[in-house]
């Protein structure tokens, strides 16, 4: 169960949106309306949790460990059909990011007199990335 809510791309997605909310309320207190005003603790004792519970989940589960990586958990590159999905899903990714970074570029430019607006810009990117991630894997299942 555990590895499964690390593979999942819609959990990155939350844990991006949660680190921009708190961003927003930390560094641009000033400027965002108080409802943005977040703890960073309303993140950090969930994240905290799950990974005090990977210790356990493992000596439980001594045949499907969740394993430290620098390759995202989402890449579930068993066999040769999940490369490639995965494959399919990166592309998407990439032609989204291909597309999309002029227009962020131009935007943030253009908007320069909202402070915080590469913050949210950024955190929409990330999510935008981690949907399109996920569409392409439930599309296949």
């Amino acid at each position: 169960m555990l590895k499964r809510i690390f593979q999942s791309p819609i959990f990155n997605a939350l844990l991006v949106l949660g680190l921009g909310i708190i961003m927003l309320g930390n560094h641009y207190s000033d400027d965002v309306p108080n409802w943005l005003k977040v703890d960073p603790l309303v993140l950090g004792i969930p994240i905290l949790i799950l990974i005090s519970a990977i210790p356990i989940n493992n000596m439980k589960n001594p045949k499907n460990k969740v394993k430290p990586s620098l390759i995202p958990m989402e890449f579930k590159e068993e066999d040769e059909g999940l490369q490639w999905i995965t494959y399919k899903a990166t592309r998407k990714v990439y032609i989204f990011f291909a597309s999309f970074l002029p227009i962020a570029i131009a935007l943030t430019a253009y908007l320069n007199h909202i402070p915080y607006f590469p913050v949210i810009l950024l955190t929409g990117m990330a999510i935008v990335q981690y949907v399109l991630f996920w569409l392409e894997h439930k599309k296949h299942k």
